[in-house]
């Protein structure tokens, strides 16, 4: 899990000014590390607490936070990118049903290899479509027969 102390750090060691409203994005991302927010729910988020922040300063906050690694920006919901702060690879699954972003854990062998068909591999994106166990128990499906084990 990624700390505010050590982030709060990276963005200095960069030489990144850290304004109130630069932190209040950060803290909220660290703070709500599953939700994969949008920046319209972020700003609507802290505007309530702070009510002279703008949709431009949030825009540009996530942006810099992505440039400098500190966020990943996921494009799995289409045309409404989402943000997720974790560090560890691992793939995110797009519920068709209550439309929530969840982290999967599983092995990637593209990642464990330093080269791939004579490619670097740097970083993996994989998106997953379908139900998610919540949504499958609502609809009186069955569990998943795949438990991840």
């Amino acid at each position: 899990m990624i700390s505010m102390k050590n982030s709060i750090e990276k963005l200095r060691e960069r030489g990144i000014i850290l304004t109130h409203q630069r932190l209040a994005v950060l803290r909220f991302l660290l703070e709500h590390p599953h939700s994969h927010p949008t920046a319209a729910e972020i700003y609507g988020h802290l505007r309530q607490k702070y009510p002279t922040i703008s949709q431009a300063t949030v825009y540009s906050t996530l942006e810099l936070l992505r440039k400098i690694g500190q966020v990943r920006e996921l494009s799995i919901r289409g045309n409404q990118s989402c943000y997720d702060v974790a560090e560890e690879p691992h793939y995110h699954l797009f519920c068709r049903g209550c439309r929530r972003v969840l982290d999967v854990e599983a092995p990637c062998p593209a990642l464990e290899r330093e080269a791939l068909q004579g490619h670097r591999i740097d970083e993996v994106e994989l998106y997953l479509y379908g139900m998610c166990s919540d949504c499958l128990k609502d609809e009186g499906h069955p569990g998943p027969i795949d438990s991840g084990s």
